[in-house]
């Protein structure tokens, strides 16, 4: 695998490959989040419900089925090929009568004021330098009584076992600090509901665990960038990485590679008056 197996500037990598493997059991770790985020926005038949960087259309075409035959579901990516995505799929769900996917900005959403019932995203604010922009976004395009349910992660939450903590926990800062635009945003979502002036909000913390399996977690925490990088930002040595990757392949060669990490929802509703 290694050229030279203390450098990991020298690891090859095949680009573009992932294992569909990973895919699912990425799937499968956020599955009860995602369905806890639809039973708080409250969904009923005949709605009208927003998903704001709705990616490959899961969420969307999940929530049609609450909505009914009646009810619409809008999602809104600032990527064409997840939007292009999306819509093959719905089509191919035979959906395009009550669900529809388009590009938009979410700092600036192409939609008319007082328009939904209900109003979601997951996992997009960690991409966003002004998250509170998109909220008051969402809160312009909600009704009055509308619910709105964010999820996002908390990468300062994230803890990977390591004999090597104080290597961990540059890593983890690093990462949380310098390859997200808002990593720490999970913690924040209380305080911007407050700040929009939301109400009934209700927090939860939902721990993502992966215990024994090293090469998922590597994959979900894109632990070959995260070190490739930190490297280039000479945030580490390449005699650092090598030893705390060491660390990382014992604990996989024994069955007990183990990560966790937080991600946060918050619901809350736009007062009625």
């Amino acid at each position: 695998m290694h050229k030279e197996k203390n450098s990991m500037r020298d690891v090859p990598r095949t680009p573009g490959y992932v294992d569909t493997s990973y895919l699912q059991a990425a799937a499968d770790l956020v599955q009860p989040i995602k369905k806890r985020s639809y039973e708080l926005l409250r969904i009923a038949p005949n709605q009208s419900v927003l998903d704001v960087g709705c990616g490959p259309g899961i969420d969307t075409l999940a929530m049609a089925g609450l909505v009914g035959p009646q009810g619409r579901v809008l999602g809104l990516d600032a990527d064409p090929e997840m939007v292009e995505i999306a819509q093959t799929r719905t089509e191919r769900a035979g959906l395009t009568e009550r669900v529809e996917h388009r590009q938009g900005d979410a700092a600036n959403l192409p939609l008319e004021s007082r328009t939904f019932d209900a109003c979601r995203s997951e996992r997009l604010f960690i991409h966003l330098g002004d998250p509170s922009r998109a909220l008051g976004e969402m809160r312009r395009v909600a009704r009055p009584g509308a619910w709105i349910v964010l999820v996002d992660s908390d990468w300062g939450s994230l803890s990977i076992d390591s004999p090597h903590v104080g290597i961990e926990r540059r890593l983890a800062r690093f990462r949380a600090e310098q390859l997200l635009s808002n990593g720490y945003s999970g913690r924040q979502l209380f305080r911007l509901f407050k700040e929009s002036g939301l109400t009934q909000i209700e927090v939860e913390a939902w721990p993502v665990v992966i215990a024994g399996d090293g090469q998922l977690l590597r994959y979900l925490t894109k632990l070959d960038e995260v070190e490739r990088k930190a490297l280039e930002a000479g945030v580490m040595t390449d005699a650092e990485v090598a030893t705390w990757r060491q660390g990382l392949e014992y604990a996989e060669r024994q069955g007990a590679a183990f990560c966790s990490m937080n991600l946060v929802l918050a619901a809350g509703r736009v007062p009625k008056t």
